[in-house]
């Protein structure tokens, strides 16, 4: 700002920043009331949870700092909904979340949002730290973006808070590598820390401290990062206390990613994860080939400046290689977030460099080149979350020609309609679940005392970890408490059920992709009734394709 006027620069990345909360907002209630992110209603359940009175965790599959801020979050909502608790009570309010759970995932998805364009914002802070005020903000565009990070801004999932600290504890590496002091180790540590209490695929990042520090342009104590370290697991458990309180249970969790567990998956190719994650990185800001090869200028430009800080850089970059090689699921681009930062910086420097050679203007038609194609996927993904979906196109026709009652087959939760549970059902589901132990039952119990009305009794397909691709820890938490029926010896098993309808989804089960169901498919396709399909239309509807099969089974008397 110069003589009270906001400089040119300053109103473009205003306008870039808006429409990139533009872009978050756009698609922000995607499938809702629906939940067609099957890891959503994990994490909101696990944060409901704790209004049972323990902040214990029941699993671990991810870290708690998420959970709890969901939690705190949804105190607040309840405050305001019931009007401070005079108007509704608690198990009204777990009745609003079994029959309408909008506002619960919409919370998550705003705070995610919020997180994400937070992170940029933070990032922006490091680029004119290390650029100096003249400094263009490439790599702040860059993520602002992004289509993963855009993708995860539209989900309640703690991705989006991982990226948040991960920015932070970058902005203060730097810091220590520019010769920092002793506040900027413990920050450091802190923040990776808590981001590694958000979601464990950071992990790998936290290298950025210790070479900051012994690569530092000015000498400093090793006390400094003795205590930056013992700042990570201070700040992890500052957000997940019963990793150490419970340590049996989240032993037990963290051991489904050992060698056994994996075993279990089946084979994968390691190559292929290698070159997945490579291409993770060279389009970690969309497609196209312009950032990747802005990524490999900035990288000599740096190397060639100053060496040290370019270690700083890619070595934490190069850790997540063993990382993720070892894991089946190592090829989503979201496990790299950890290390966004240090991927922005090195483009933002190899467009910096340019700019030093060639006329803005033409730097800037260079940039905007490399950016659309993230831009335009960021555009396109929104239009394709307000389409409407075969699964609810599926749900209106059931609830408008198949009567109240009917006993229904269906595959996994956000592959499916997503149909009203009968009362009784649900009655039952509460009185088995509180007998197991199970914190579910009180959604169950919810579900039956604020019921709307009608509603059908429903079973859900028994599918394997490898059909899921899953691990078989998960698949036992998340079917344990479910109507599960086994069906892979055929019909027989929905028949004596009293099914009489079978809803398949391509997004799920299908003979090529479970094929201990073989005789399943083969049964349904000749001796069920294909009562209804709905297929998705490439730019009017999305979703999966879907088929209601009549089986003309008796109903049983329930």
């Amino acid at each position: 700002m110069k003589n009270g006027r906001i400089s040119f620069a300053a109103r473009v990345l205003a306008a870039v920043f808006a429409v990139a909360v533009a872009l978050r907002l756009a698609g922000i209630m995607w499938g809702l009331p629906d939940t067609f992110n099957g890891d959503e209603p994990h994490l909101v359940n696990l944060a409901l949870s704790f209004g049972s009175g323990s902040l214990r965790p029941y699993a671990f599959k991810y870290p708690t700092l998420w959970p709890y801020i969901l939690f705190f979050c949804y105190g607040v909502y309840f405050l305001v909904w019931s009007r401070l608790g005079l108007r509704h009570g608690v198990e009204a309010f777990a009745g609003l979340y079994a029959w309408h759970p909008t506002g619960f995932y919409l919370i998550g998805r705003l705070l995610s949002a919020a997180f994400g364009l937070s992170a940029a914002l933070v990032f922006w802070v490091l680029e004119k730290e290390m650029g100096g005020p003249q400094r263009r903000p490439w790599g702040t565009i860059l993520l602002l973006f992004s289509p993963v990070i855009l993708n995860l801004s539209h989900s309640c999932k703690p991705d989006c808070l991982m990226f948040f600290f991960a920015a932070l504890a970058w902005l203060f590496a730097v810091r220590i590598y520019r010769g920092g002091r002793r506040r900027d180790h413990w920050l450091c540590g802190a923040f990776f820390g808590l981001a590694f209490s958000s979601q464990y695929t950071v992990l790998p990042a936290a290298l950025a401290l210790p070479l900051a520090h012994l690569l530092s342009r000015r000498r400093q104590p090793l006390r400094n990062l003795i205590e930056g370290i013992v700042c990570i697991p201070a700040a992890f458990l500052a957000g997940s206390p019963y990793a150490l309180l419970d340590y049996a249970n989240f032993r037990k969790w963290t051991s489904m990613y050992g060698s056994k567990e994996l075993a279990l998956r089946g084979a994968w190719s390691r190559l292929a994860i290698l070159k997945t994650v490579c291409g993770n990185v060279w389009h970690f800001a969309g497609p196209g080939f312009l950032v990747g090869i802005a990524l490999l200028a900035g990288l000599v430009l740096i190397g060639r400046r100053e060496w040290k800080l370019a270690v700083v850089l890619v070595l934490p970059v190069l850790a997540y290689i063993p990382f993720l090689i070892n894991n089946p699921d190592g090829g989503w681009q979201r496990y790299l977030l950890g290390i966004f930062p240090a991927l922005a910086f090195i483009a933002s420097a190899g467009f910096e460099g340019l700019a030093e050679v060639l006329p803005s203007w033409l730097v800037s038609l260079v940039f905007i080149a490399a950016l659309f194609p993230g831009a335009a996927r960021c555009a396109a993904m929104d239009r394709t979350m307000r389409l409407p979906d075969t699964r609810q196109q599926s749900q209106a026709w059931i609830d408008a020609n198949i009567p109240a009652g009917a006993v229904f087959l269906l595959d996994e939760a956000d592959d499916s309609p997503r149909l009203v549970m009968a009362k009784r059902e649900a009655e039952e589901l509460a009185q088995r679940t509180k007998a197991n132990g199970s914190p579910r039952w009180r959604l169950y119990r919810a579900m039956a005392d604020y019921h709307p009305g009608g509603g059908y009794w429903i079973y859900r397909i028994k599918r394997s970890a490898a059909s899921l691709g899953t691990y078989p820890m998960q698949v036992a938490l998340s079917q344990a408490d479910d109507p599960i029926l086994d069906v892979s010896g055929g019909l027989k098993a929905a028949r004596m059920a009293g099914v009489g309808y079978v809803v398949t989804s391509s997004m799920g089960a299908t003979p090529e992709r479970s094929p201990d169901l073989t005789a399943f498919f083969r049964q349904l396709k000749t001796q069920a009734t294909l009562e209804a399909s709905f297929d998705p239309v490439p730019g009017r509807v999305a979703g999966p394709v879907l088929k209601v099969y009549r089986l003309g089974t008796t109903p049983k008397k329930r």
